[in-house]
């Protein structure tokens, strides 16, 4: 009869501890502050062709970025979510230089897609890699 009891409550105890780990799921997927470090640094592209160029500055708690006939945008406040395979989207507070066309701050959401060596902005843009104007 003891053996029973002693078995019952062993068995108890660990239903109610493997229940209790299984209730709480791992957040693999949650928001980082700043920017992930595979993104972090200068990065640019050119077109010779028709004369274009842009550029990301990605540093670990700012971001900027530039492109030719376009006023320079900031980014604050950021933060990041992986999304993987080298997808990461960066949650921030952006703006322009003050007195410009895009001077009004909003907060947005920019996605990067590193691959190769080189980014992709939002899926539509050129593909950027490493290096200055």
């Amino acid at each position: 009869m003891r053996l029973h009891r002693l078995t019952a409550t062993f068995l108890i105890i660990t239903t109610l501890g493997i229940s209790g780990l299984a209730a709480n799921p791992v957040q693999a997927a949650s928001w980082h502050k700043g920017t992930p470090k595979v993104l972090r640094g200068n990065w640019v592209y050119h077109r010779k062709q028709v004369s274009q160029w842009g550029y990301y500055h990605i540093s670990a708690n700012k971001m900027t970025s530039d492109d030719q006939g376009m006023p320079g945008l900031t980014y604050k406040h950021l933060k990041y979510k992986s999304l993987g395979h080298g997808k990461y989207k960066i949650h921030s507070y952006s703006g322009g230089v003050k007195g410009s066309l895009a001077s009004k701050w909003y907060w947005g959401t920019t996605t990067f897609v590193k691959r190769h060596g080189k980014i992709q902005v939002n899926g539509y843009t050129p593909w950027y890699h490493r290096g200055t104007l």
